[in-house]
Formats: C-alpha cells, structure tokens, sequence
C-alpha cells in the first residue's frame, strides 16, 4: 500500500512566502472587485459565495481583510487618469478642461459608486427620522439635496484639481493620487470605527476589518502619498482626513443610527475635496 502523504505541519519559509503572496495578490482583486468597475476576475470558480470542489484549501475573497489594500486601489484608478491629464495641458489643454477628464475618468473605472454614496447622504438630509432617511438613501432618485451636494463637491474637487494645475504638473498629478489614495484609506478607517445601521448593503456584507487592517490600509497609502506629494503634504492631508471622517461618522451615527454603504462613498469623496482644497492652500 503506498505511503500516505498529509500537509507539512511546519511549512517551509518558501511556502510561507508564496502563501503571503498569494494572499495579497487576492486581497487586491478583492478590492479591485469591491471599488471598480475594472473586469477582476477571482482566480477560483465561486458558487453562492464559496468555492467549488470538497476539501480545496483555497478559499473566496476575503473582503474585510481587503480593505488594506484600498489605498493601493485609489493609486491604481488615479495614476492613469492623472498622468493623461499632464499630457494634455502639455499639447494645450486648458487646466479646468484636463482637471474634468481625470474626474470623468475616475468616475469611469470606478463605476461612479462614491459619487452615489454621497449624493444619497446628501438626499437624505431631507429625511423625517433615521428610518425614512435610510429609505432615501435607497431610494435610486437622488432629489434635490442629493444633487446639490453632489455638484457642490464635485465643483471644489474640479476647481482644487485645476489650481494645482496651474502651479504645475507634477503638483497636479502629486495632488489627484494622493488624495484618491489617502481617501480610500478613510473608507477602512470609517468601517472600522462605524458599524452599519441595519444588516443589509454593501458595508455589512463586506465585513467589518480589524484595527490592523486599518492601520496597514492608512500607512500604505501614506507612504504612497509621500512618495507622490512630500512628507509634510502628506501627513497634513491625513490629518485632514481624519477630521472629516471622525465628523462624519458622528454625523451619520446619530443622522442615521451608523455608517452604510453610502456613508462610505461620502467619506471617500467629502475627504478627497478636502485633501485636495488643503494642497492648493499649500500650494499658495
């Protein structure tokens, strides 16, 4: 009878790195998956949510744990856009028209989900009580409040976006991956902090990260803020950040009873206006 061969129980450091790898090339689709409308596909075969087959020991997207990596998804849906952009106010584009492409673009690939989070928040300013609230935000007609808090930060984050330009390039494309970077980063910390009002959306389905994940998420997009913007500039924009997160989590908490889906998206857009309004005060 041939020898029976079982998992080693002390795996090797090569396993152990390949493992590691794995697992962060997997949170990173999953995040891809979470916050584009980029064509990700799992690299395992899913049924209802779990993987097909007895005894794999691969397993489904892990969503909760993919929140690090968040950052590194604003890197990804900005860097492009951001660089087109210098392209064109290099052949004579004017600053405002290129500061547009880049939001139009970002809005592409990522399916505009942010901008929807936050109009709902905004639209549900007109809301009675925290249940009738919850109901606007999911309502799919945005109203009035919706649309006026939409154009709103959608002007400052367009008017911050062509200021920079206006300095110069680099601080340009510095400026529109940093805040898309260290936004997304806000969204980990926010789920973190805030539970969801109710057990159904996005938010709740996705789980709940540990403080760990939100560290890990905060500093990786710190460290790409200060790759693209300068040590300084960088920190400056997370503190930013974090106060409007911290206000908007306090907000929503007692607006709503906690954070969903759309409180999520408004914490990605509210912090990247205000990122990127604070770069150009620097900017002089």
């Amino acid at each position: 009878m041939p020898e029976q061969r079982y998992p080693s129980a002390n795996p090797s450091p090569l396993d152990f790195l390949k493992d590691f790898l794995r697992d962060i090339y997997r949170d990173i689709l999953a995040a891809a998956m979470l916050l584009t409308r980029i064509p990700v596909k799992w690299p395992l075969k899913l049924h209802d949510g779990h993987v097909e087959g007895e005894g794999s020991d691969e397993a489904a997207p892990d969503t909760a744990r993919s929140y690090w990596a968040f950052g590194l998804i604003g890197l990804g849906v900005s860097a492009i856009p951001a660089m087109l952009a210098a392209v064109l106010i290099g052949a004579g584009v004017p600053a405002l028209a290129a500061a547009a492409v880049i939001m139009a673009l970002i809005a592409l690939l990522t399916g505009g989900m942010h901008q929807d989070g936050l109009a709902d928040v905004a639209a549900s300013l007109g809301g009675r009580d925290p249940e009738h609230r919850l109901t606007i935000m999911r309502d799919s007609a945005i109203g009035s409040f919706g649309t006026i808090g939409l154009i709103t930060v959608s002007v400052m984050t367009l008017a911050s976006i062509a200021d920079l330009a206006s300095h110069s390039v680099e601080m340009m494309v510095g400026g529109v991956i940093t805040a898309a970077t260290l936004s997304r980063a806000m969204m980990a910390i926010q789920r973190v902090l805030n539970d969801p009002p109710t057990s159904q959306g996005l938010a709740h389905l996705t789980g709940r990260p540990s403080a760990a994940v939100a560290a890990i998420a905060t500093l990786t997009s710190l460290v790409i803020a200060i790759v693209f913007s300068g040590f300084g500039p960088a920190f400056l924009v997370l503190a930013v950040g974090a106060v409007i997160t911290l206000a908007l989590g306090r907000f929503l908490q007692a607006w709503v009873g906690g954070v969903n889906g759309d409180g999520l998206g408004a914490t990605q857009q509210l912090s990247e206006a205000a990122m990127l309004i604070t770069l150009t005060i620097m900017a002089g």
